[in-house]
């Protein structure tokens, strides 16, 4: 290949891009760019893939054509993640996706990746764009999902790096995605442009944790990704445009001296802000060293001329070409020899056996098989009556570009299996899923594999289904989030992607020839929503605080807020105000309730909600014409409804979708619900689907005039942000509002960053609690598997630390305990007392857990738990 110095400017800029065309030949565009422009690389769609045979054909062309044209060999780029993002369909191994294989063992990673590069490299193809590094801590993420391996930051890094090192074993260049990090966001770079607030601390334990592993283990390359980052980037520049994050933080802090490529340039997220072009040009002076155009030539064209412009005004430093094209080439002929070997000097007849190698083919199955993972309930058994419901595959972002076209229902008739089967439309609406569960009623059990259940309309089947009283099982094919759409059903087992693997799997699993196995890479218990309150009209909140607290929600990342419109201090000019804070939030994209009574209601005029909240006084009557007659939602009272009311409601022709509940908040102090009652009524409102919010109060700002806090729960009132923050995480509420303003942008931070992973429990120490017990104390703690019944035990012993016997007293309930050294073996271990015992001289009493009983039970087996200092009783 040749160097840098017998390059021409025009063949030193072709090395930046790849260019993506139609069809299964060499279109007469691509053609054109390679002779005229010196294209140096192209990237592969399902577009452009028959079968293996025309695919080797069409890349042997390629390679032919750029090094005759540059002298140079061409990388050949591809997305064959895996799972729901694989270009090659046919022929070839289907490999699983990143989140199937999270489910099983990490060294499936490793083999799995080390079989995918053997067949590109047999292919000529020499990059692949994966793995996704992405941590998927967003339940709703639209375009990573299924994509990522977990939405642990350890997890993804363990199975992305075992990846790596198999792909790259073979020679192809790995290439992780999205720097970054794409996983927490709800909308789709493809389509906008997306914003992830977290400040530098979060990011680098969470989003860019498996990319710095990545870089240590090796990685040969890293995409960028399309989403602005204001800890890094203050000019609301996307990361792939960013040289503070591409080259002060990707390459100065994190050392990378791999090659830095970016996303498609194309997409909306570039190309509507900026043109293809021109971010093609921005990118490369930010860091990038190759660009990806993927579609359209006229695009490609034009950042083609753009760069080259700038080369020669001196815009794009010469130096800083040869850089890059350095850099390029150097990967280059880091994968030659792999192609030379594989490919080069191969016919297909000699590499169609690495294409049909059993033991791949075996390997991806076997994966699949393993990942079917049960979630809750029982385990399918067949023999009674059974109806099988299923949709057929589909694309659900760009990424997916194509999907294997194999159904569980053609699948099911196919195996002669004894069971009726409904294919349904992958979008059903109400009338079609009420004639689908009346069906249903003709059998005993009843299958129902999902696909996105929540957008499409199939959750609303799920719990007809449920309602109606049939043996229901649910598989959710590709997303496993599909539960949170219907958390009442009993029985859930779930796969991670709808490809001819897993329809495989399905069938297996329904002819009782496979028992789930797989491990959840997931939390399916996801965090309620945060969300804030703001008071208008009242003297101790001036419009011009509003505003100021509602652009600081905004760069929290809040989305909802909660305007009271009926308290009795509300002076005049409330209905100005209100409109000027509902437009601000407007603009800021985010969305606004308004509580209000029949009162308040007759005298204002609405300005544009997202949700009406009714207050004490509506009748179902008016219920009922306010829900039918109107854009915005309504907000029911879910501390008084009855399911009596919910029904009437339902059945006078309101939608569940039209409807959703928030708990009161209590400003007097005794006055709050239990937790327990919460809990209640909230397993009610979930049997029909509905959204349900409650209020914590603020450990900051506390409302006027009492300044007792605003919660729904009364133990909550007194209690520190993170203890409030685990319990009602086992509420089963979908939102949680700070009742108080102007809650503190810190702790605004810390609602939204809790995982629930960890439970903290509020302790008052006793007088004299000893530093070694304190120690032991302040620590991180799990339940042990093995849980007793008279209390909650530590698996957290005393290692350089020594506890003396001291206040072995009789031990009460919730009193918190350590184990003094005359325990062996068992010193420094903690409890929390569930039951009453008698005083043992090798268990010291150090103070009191104030904690509910309802959150005793949330310290499940198993479970972390750690405390939090409320002082010394005195």
């Amino acid at each position: 290949m040749k160097s840098v110095k017998e390059m021409t400017i025009k063949e030193k800029i072709g090395q930046l891009f790849f260019f993506g065309f139609p069809g299964e030949e060499l279109s007469p565009e691509i053609v054109s760019l390679i002779s005229e422009y010196k294209l140096g690389n192209v990237i592969l769609f399902a577009r452009n893939i028959n079968d293996p045979k025309q695919l080797f054909a069409l890349n042997r062309e390629i390679h032919q054509r750029i090094t005759a044209a540059t002298g140079i060999m061409p990388l050949i780029a591809i997305d064959q993640e895996g799972g729901m993002v694989t270009r090659i369909m046919r022929g070839a191994t289907f490999p699983p996706g990143a989140m199937t294989i999270a489910a099983t063992d990490k060294e499936m990673a490793y083999r799995m990746g080390k079989a995918v590069g053997e067949e590109l490299r047999a292919l000529g193809i020499n990059m692949n764009l994966a793995p996704v590094l992405d941590v998927n801590n967003n339940p709703d993420n639209p375009v990573i999902n299924v994509r990522s391996f977990s939405d642990d930051p350890e997890m993804v890094a363990r199975y992305g790096c075992e990846y790596i090192r198999g792909l790259q074993e073979t020679g192809i260049i790995a290439t992780g995605k999205h720097f970054p990090g794409h996983g927490d966001t709800s909308k789709d770079s493809h389509h906008f442009l997306p914003v992830i607030n977290h400040d530098k601390d979060r990011l680098d334990h969470v989003e860019l944790h498996p990319f710095r592993r990545a870089v240590v283990a090796g990685l040969d390359a890293i995409m960028s990704a399309h989403v602005i980052f204001p800890a890094y980037e203050d000019n609301d520049l996307p990361a792939t445009l960013s040289k503070k994050v591409l080259t002060g933080l990707l390459r100065e802090e994190i050392g990378f001296t791999g090659l830095i490529v970016s996303d498609c340039m194309e997409m909306k997220a570039i190309d509507d802000h900026f043109t293809a072009a021109r971010g093609a040009l921005l990118g490369l002076l930010a860091g990038l060293d190759m660009v990806f155009i993927s579609h359209t030539p006229d695009k490609q064209r034009a950042a083609l001329e753009l760069v080259t412009a700038a080369v020669e005004t001196g815009e794009f430093p010469l130096a800083l070409l040869d850089e890059k094209v350095e850099r390029i080439l150097r990967y280059k002929e880091k994968t030659y020899p792999a192609l030379k070997t594989y490919f080069y000097d191969q016919e297909y007849d000699d590499i169609a056996v690495v294409l049909t190698d059993p033991s791949h083919r075996e390997l991806a199955r076997g994966i699949v098989d393993a990942s079917l993972t049960k979630v809750k309930g029982r385990t399918f058994h067949p023999g009674a009556r059974t109806l099988v419901i299923a949709p057929d595959p589909w694309a659900t972002s760009i990424a997916e570009d194509k999907v294997a076209t194999l159904s569980i229902t053609a699948a099911v008739r196919h195996a002669g299996l004894p069971f009726d089967v409904m294919r349904i439309e992958r979008k059903i609406d109400s009338q079609a899923a009420s004639a689908i569960a009346e069906k249903a009623r003709e059998y005993q059990t009843v299958v129902l594999c999902t696909w996105n259940a929540a957008a499409t309309g199939q959750a609303e089947l799920a719990r007809l289904l449920y309602r109606v009283g049939v043996d229901l099982h649910v598989i959710s094919t590709r997303n496993p989030y599909d539960i949170f759409a219907f958390p009442e059903i009993e029985n859930y087992a779930c796969l991670y992607e709808y490809t001819p693997n897993s329809v495989a799997t399905v069938i297996k699993y329904l002819k009782g020839e496979l028992l789930p196995a797989g491990k959840l890479p997931v939390k399916l218990q996801r965090p309620p929503k945060i969300g804030a309150s703001l008071y208008v009209g009242l003297p101790d909140y001036p419009l011009e605080k509003n505003l100021e607290y509602l652009h600081m929600l905004k760069r929290c990342g809040i989305e909802k807020v909660f305007i009271s419109g009926h308290m009795p201090e509300m002076r005049d000019g409330f209905d100005e105000e209100l409109r000027a804070v509902v437009s601000a939030a407007g603009e800021l994209g985010m969305k606004v309730i308004l509580d209000i009574s029949p009162v308040a209601f007759a005298k204002i005029t609405l300005p544009p909600l997202y949700a009406l909240r009714l207050d004490y006084g509506f009748s179902r009557e008016e219920i009922v014409r306010l829900a039918n007659e109107n854009d915005f939602l309504i907000e029911l009272n879910a501390s008084t409804i009855s399911e009596e009311d919910l029904r009437y409601l339902l059945n006078r022709g309101v939608k569940p979708e039209r409807l959703r509940l928030s708990h009161n908040f209590y400003p007097k102090p005794y006055t709050g619900l239990s937790a327990e009652d919460v809990l209640l009524k909230n397993r009610m409102f979930r049997k029909y689907g509905l959204t349900v919010a409650a209020f914590i109060p603020a450990q900051k700002g506390k409302r006027p005039p009492l300044y007792e806090g605003l919660p729904t729960v009364e133990d909550h009132r007194h209690m520190p942000l993170l203890a409030v923050l685990s319990e009602v995480a086992g509420l089963e509420l979908d939102e949680v509002y700070f009742g108080d303003a102007y809650a503190g942008e810190d702790e605004i931070k810390t609602a939204i960053g809790y995982d629930g992973e960890t439970i903290y429990v509020p302790i008052v120490l006793y007088p004299d609690a000893t530093d070694a017990e304190k120690a032991m104390l302040f620590r991180e703690h799990r339940n042990r598997p093995d849980a007793t019944p008279y209390f909650i035990r530590s698996s957290v012993r005393a290692r350089g630390i020594t506890i003396k016997p001291r206040n072995t007293v009789q031990r009460q309930m919730h009193e918190v305990a350590v184990d003094n050294e005359n325990f062996g073996r068992y010193h420094g271990e903690v409890a929390i007392m569930t039951s009453a015992l008698s005083a043992d001289e090798r268990v010291n009493v150090i103070g009191k857990a104030r904690i509910s009983a309802f959150m005793i039970e949330e310290i499940k087996k198993g479970k972390k738990f750690t405390f939090i200092d409320m002082g010394e009783n005195q």
